[in-house]
């Protein structure tokens, strides 16, 4: 029981004592009643003003693009790449022009054997032209450039002869294919005929005797084929053998002439053949014909000159006529444009070739730009195809971020979105990088409503450097603008009134006075005074008058209050 007593006691003079300090702490001094109120002031300053907030963010890299295996342009076929090495992989940081892959063609000596056969076969397809173009304007050319279509075409004599059948005309047009006929009269051949009982004593080689009609005497003459098998004669009631014999012209005997025929008896005429010979055509003889164009009543040919006469001896490569004219030149320009395009064939294909010979060189990939490696499609023994008409992401074998240029992408409140200009500053640190600041600028701004509320986004760009890593948490201020050597007032100094901004001033008389001041940038401890107010001027940050009875202000100007003394 006397325990609860004193217990009991205990508790009461606490709670005593409490309400009796209460009460000093709440009832002032009559010295402080009859007072007026103290005010706590800050003086007007001259300083430096920057502005601005803090955000953080999550650090994103750009993308920096692909890097592809070198393309077989110029070249023709399918290249086979080989993964030989890989320097790099996924997350590595690498320079420009570092090496990235080796890789090499397993099918490049192939390919050049092959582009030589095509080229090989290219030449036997011009040659077989250029023949046949030679031909054409009569004329014996290894290349192009012993080819002028204007000169036209010269026709000349195949053989030495005389010229017959002439069928142009100087200053006319051809009309026919056949230009003339040139032939050599000093020899004819002769066909004939021997029965049956003749031909044991005839062979071939053997010399016989020929009489011609209106020329005396005998002319020698050699059977040059004499047929063993026997076919039917003309009576049909007989067989005989065909043969040819072959002689000097006397001087005029023409082809249709008949001719008795005899065997030779040293020198004298034997035995004369039961059938009569016929001279079927001189020895040797050539037809000039305009070959390789199509002559037609659209193609204007001109005989321009005519060289020779009909009946006139002419000998072996004499020219004999000129043909020229638009027509001409066009049809041997088109020629001569179809053998070119075969070069050019040639030309793009020892082009590709070359290309092939020096594609080994490009076969070490570098990187184009600095990054970092985000994606790698291939590793070592890895093997893919490409040609010069593939895609470009054929050859594509990596992807890289790229370190130099980084962003972020974050929120700000609607209390700070005021401070956020596009193009503004922005220092970067990041606290794996201590010490380390890195520039950033405002890059754009826009809003969106996320669950009916607007959000501000804010993308910041960043210039990268060494230790930047896609990932990394950031702080950065947004530099919202500074103003130098600028009047500073305490910004609990400042209040609005009639939607105006004002400052409570101490006079030296003890008395305040609210003046109107005009008002620029401002922070978290200050506000930049832009008319109004001077420097050195006190501005009231606090009055006793605003306090409860029992707090005072410090004499340290503090707008926080202290106990009464």
């Amino acid at each position: 029981m006397a325990k609860k007593i004193i217990s009991l006691l205990i508790v009461f003079a606490i709670v005593f004592a409490g309400g009796y300090y209460t009460a000093i702490q709440l009832i002032p001094d009559s010295s402080e009643v009859n007072s007026g109120p103290t005010y706590a002031t800050k003086p007007v300053t001259r300083g430096d003003l920057k502005v601005g907030i803090n955000i953080t963010g999550q650090l994103n890299a750009n993308w920096g693009g692909s890097v592809f295996a070198p393309k077989p342009d110029g070249i023709e076929g399918t290249i086979k790449y080989v993964v030989e090495e890989v320097f790099v992989k996924e997350n590595d940081e690498v320079k420009k022009d570092a090496p990235v892959m080796r890789l090499s063609a397993s099918n490049l000596p192939d390919l050049i054997s092959e582009n030589n056969s095509k080229i090989e076969k290219k030449y036997e397809e011009i040659n077989d032209m250029l023949k046949t173009l030679g031909n054409k304007i009569n004329k014996n050319i290894t290349s192009l450039s012993e080819v002028n279509p204007y000169d036209g075409i010269v026709i000349s004599a195949p053989i030495s002869g005389r010229v017959t059948d002439l069928k142009v005309k100087e200053g006319e047009r051809v009309s026919d294919s056949l230009i003339a006929n040139v032939v050599n009269d000093s020899k004819f051949k002769i066909t004939f005929k021997a029965t049956v009982n003749e031909f044991p004593t005839l062979q071939k080689g053997q010399k016989v005797l020929l009489n011609f009609s209106g020329y005396e005497g005998y002319y020698e003459g050699v059977i040059k084929e004499i047929n063993p098998n026997k076919v039917p004669h003309t009576d049909k009631i007989s067989y005989v053998h065909n043969g040819i014999i072959e002689a000097d012209n006397p001087g005029l005997v023409q082809p249709g002439t008949s001719v008795g025929i005899s065997t030779d008896n040293n020198g004298t005429a034997g035995t004369t053949l039961t059938y009569s010979g016929n001279v079927d055509s001189y020895l040797d003889q050539s037809k000039i014909f305009l070959t390789g164009f199509n002559i037609s009543d659209t193609k204007t040919y001109l005989a321009t000159e005519v060289f020779i006469s009909e009946n006139e001896f002419v000998e072996k490569g004499q020219a004999i006529v000129k043909i020229a004219g638009n027509d001409v030149t066009e049809d041997i320009q088109k020629d001569v444009n179809t053998i070119k395009e075969k070069l050019d064939e040639v030309e793009t294909i020892r082009k590709g070739i070359a290309n092939l010979m020096t594609f080994s060189e490009k076969l070490l990939v570098t990187a184009p730009n600095d990054g970092i490696v985000s994606w790698q499609r291939y590793n070592v023994g890895d093997t893919f195809e490409g040609s010069a008409s593939s895609d470009q992401w054929t050859f594509e074998i990596l992807n890289l971020y790229n370190s130099n240029q980084m962003s972020i992408n974050t929120e700000v409140s609607d209390l700070d979105v005021n401070y956020v200009q596009q193009g503004a500053k922005v220092d970067v640190t990041v606290d794996a990088l201590p010490g380390k600041v890195f520039e950033g600028t405002v890059d754009r701004m826009y809003q969106y409503n996320r669950d009916g509320k607007v959000v501000y986004q804010v993308n910041i760009s960043v210039i990268g450097g060494d230790g930047l890593r896609p990932g990394m948490s950031t702080n950065c201020f947004i530099d919202a603008g500074q103003s130098l050597d600028t009047l500073l007032v305490p910004i609990e100094a400042v209040f609005e009134e009639d939607f105006k901004q004002k400052v409570e001033i101490l006079k030296e008389d003890g008395t305040v006075e609210a003046i109107e001041i005009e008002i620029g940038l401002m922070n978290d401890r200050y506000v930049e005074a832009l008319s109004g107010i001077e420097e050195g001027q006190l501005v009231v940050t606090g009055s006793s008058g605003d306090l409860m009875p029992s707090q005072s202000v410090d004499n340290n100007n503090s707008i926080i209050p202290g106990k009464n003394k």
